[in-house]
């Protein structure tokens, strides 16, 4: 933490410039990123569902809920309104019948396309005038500190 004296004898704490400046980069980014995907249909809460599911792919809803790490009561949540969005399809799982498989639908695939180019153009506008070594060290600072982070769950 900083101190920063501002009155003799009262002294506030604050966060280091790089935690108060990670978190408002988080929360600039994710704004507009909701803002953009909310043209497209979607939402950021369904991101990890539509990337794990990508390509085709089948999962459970234990295994969705472990890709994005949240609880399952939050994950049975979203996926009900993935599918009244009918961006999701659900079934039970044939060899297991406590188990529900999740697919994407021709919907959800169709509008999970456009996931990328987003957050492409978000990047780029966020690393306008970074050079690419720039980016290429920011990138490699940042898993770092994910890899830290991490650690500690």
């Amino acid at each position: 933490m900083y101190s920063i004296h501002m009155t003799p004898g009262i002294r506030m704490t604050a966060p280091s410039p790089l935690s108060a400046l990670t978190t408002r980069n988080t929360r600039l980014f994710t704004l507009l990123l909701e803002r953009e995907l909310k043209k497209t249909g979607l939402r950021i809460g369904q991101l990890p569902v539509l990337q794990a599911l990508q390509d085709g792919k089948t999962l459970n809803q234990k295994a969705l809920a472990d890709f994005a790490d949240i609880e399952q009561p939050g994950m049975t949540t979203l996926l009900a309104r993935m599918e009244r969005d009918d961006l999701i399809r659900r079934e039970p799982d044939p060899t297991d019948r406590r188990s529900t498989l999740v697919t994407l639908t021709l919907d959800g695939q169709r509008k999970s396309r456009n996931i990328v180019p987003v957050m492409e153009h978000l990047t780029d506008t966020a690393l306008k005038g970074f050079t690419p070594l720039e980016r290429d060290i920011l990138v490699t600072l940042l898993e770092r500190i994910n890899s830290s982070l991490k650690e500690q769950l």
